[in-house]
């Protein structure tokens, strides 16, 4: 009989190998969802659907277990891609601290299924690992600017979480420990945990009210995908826990 911890990884393998499949199905939505209030799509439709299908064929591929390492690669590249457009397309019309939002968790996927392409690589390639620790910084700095300096994100996680800036002033600490960690390449393991626990709580203490960020003027599906890249970065942290040692080894 497999044990809990062969049990959990193998569920948490199982979400990663699979999220590039919701990624395309939560796309396609919010591209519908705009299409009533829109006379142009605001990304060609030929765009859309070759990325759609990229999204498709890295999920299937990692699902078979085939060229995983490549195949996660690939979906990076797609989630930059989106990422730079999401911010820069004029055609979207979201505002500043909103484009800020989706390009911040899209980055954090990316630092995660580099680091899951790491862990896969047969050859444990270093480098792709302290690339994965980089990224994974940076988007936790990126994360602890939008609840400190965007206004929007501030009010929405004062209003949500315990203590009000209190409860703000400990995630900021937690979030900000965690990147010194993946910038420094220790105590990666712990931190991946601390990490996952905090993004987990923000998020369903803060992302997971539909109604108020709707009110901010967020469309469903555009928060669900937010709400998705979220959950996917934790499945991401929880899998490293399980993978990483707490330090660096140095050739």
């Amino acid at each position: 009989m497999a044990s809990p911890r062969k049990i959990v990884c193998k569920v948490l393998e199982t979400v990663l190998h699979k999220y590039p499949l919701i990624n395309a199905l939560t796309l396609l939505m919010l591209f519908a969802e705009r299409a009533s209030t829109e006379s142009e799509p605001p990304i060609h439709p030929k765009i859309v659907y070759v990325n759609l299908l990229g999204f498709l064929a890295c999920g299937i591929l990692m699902s078979a277990k085939v060229k995983r390492k490549e195949a996660a690669l690939v979906f990076c590249g797609q989630l930059i891609y989106f990422a730079y457009n999401f911010y820069n397309n004029n055609k979207l019309h979201y505002k500043e601290w909103l484009r800020l939002q989706m390009c911040v968790r899209q980055f954090g996927c990316v630092g995660v299924y580099v680091m899951f392409a790491s862990i896969v690589d047969q050859k444990k390639s270093t480098h792709l690992r302290r690339i994965a620790e980089i990224v994974l910084g940076i988007y936790l700095f990126a994360y602890l600017y939008l609840i400190n300096n965007t206004k929007e994100v501030r009010t929405g996680v004062i209003s949500h979480v315990l203590l009000g800036d209190w409860g703000r002033y400990a995630f900021t600490v937690v979030l900000a420990s965690c990147a010194l960690s993946y910038f420094s390449g220790y105590f990666l393991r712990d931190m991946s945990l601390c990490a996952a626990v905090a993004i987990v709580f923000l998020t369903v203490l803060v992302d997971c009210h539909f109604s108020y960020w709707s009110r901010k003027g967020v469309h469903f599906w555009n928060q669900a995908r937010m709400v998705g890249d979220n959950l996917c970065v934790c499945t991401g942290l929880f899998y490293a826990f399980f993978h990483i040692d707490n330090r660096v080894k140095m050739d």
